[in-house]
């Protein structure tokens, strides 16, 4: 494990060429645990997913891993430091979410494909839309080599915060201290049955933990209580 020196800030192992570098997001209810997930593509190039508010430490210690080839905002919630990236690693290809070309104007980037793979990213990392929350918007990837599926808002694990505000946050949203989905998804849903397939989608690859956005990881039972935390939308795993 590296750690860096921004608050809670740390780069670690997580499987296979894959690192998590984490750190509490400030937000208007307090302070909400944080992840970028780091993968290690075959020829050494890496890739940044989620980019967080990296300092010169945590930077050095991404670097030290090989050259970052891409920088991904996979959806319209989680694209804050995607700018501050693109400055830090001005070669890196950009890929995001269809329709942050509203919130980051200026900022040239390659949207992600809906479903399979994209060039920019390699072949090691597949991509899905979950359809049906166009305010979201969300994309999720599996690195297959490592059976490591990583999400951003789909599920949280949060079982530790640093003040009551977050905390209350979460539990008003039925995500504070287990695996599940907060409940805003149910408020933005367009499509439930679009969104049940995409996720069929989803739960029909093969991996073994989740490496989610917001709080721990999950290693143990992850596709389960991936399905368990899903159930209300209608997804199956086949």
């Amino acid at each position: 494990m590296v750690r860096c020196a921004s608050y809670g800030g740390m780069l670690r192992a997580v499987a296979e060429d894959v690192w998590a570098y984490e750190k509490d997001l400030r937000m208007p209810f307090g302070y909400l645990p944080s992840r970028t997930t780091v993968v290690r593509r075959a020829d050494g190039g890496l890739v940044i997913h989620s980019p967080l508010a990296f300092d010169d430490d945590a930077a050095r210690a991404i670097d030290a891993l090989g050259e970052v080839r891409a920088l991904v905002a996979p959806s319209c919630l989680h694209h804050l430091s995607l700018r501050a990236a693109t400055e830090r690693w001005p070669r890196a290809s950009v890929l995001g979410a269809p329709g942050l070309e509203r919130k980051l104007a200026g900022l040239p980037f390659t949207p992600l494909p809906r479903s399979g793979v994209a060039p920019e990213i390699g072949d090691e990392l597949n991509v899905r839309l979950v359809e049906g929350v166009p305010y979201i918007t969300e994309h999720v990837f599996l690195h297959a080599r490592s059976r490591t599926l990583i999400v951003t808002d789909l599920l949280f694990n949060v079982h530790e915060v640093r003040n009551f505000g977050m905390k209350v946050f979460l539990w008003l949203g039925g995500a504070w201290k287990k695996t599940a989905q907060d409940h805003v998804w149910r408020l933005l849903m367009r499509d439930r049955a679009a969104a049940a397939r995409s996720l069929a989608d989803v739960l029909a690859w093969d991996f073994e933990r989740v490496v989610v956005a917001h709080g721990d990881i999950v290693e143990d039972d992850a596709k389960a209580r991936l399905q368990k935390a899903l159930a209300w939308i209608g997804p199956r795993a086949t």
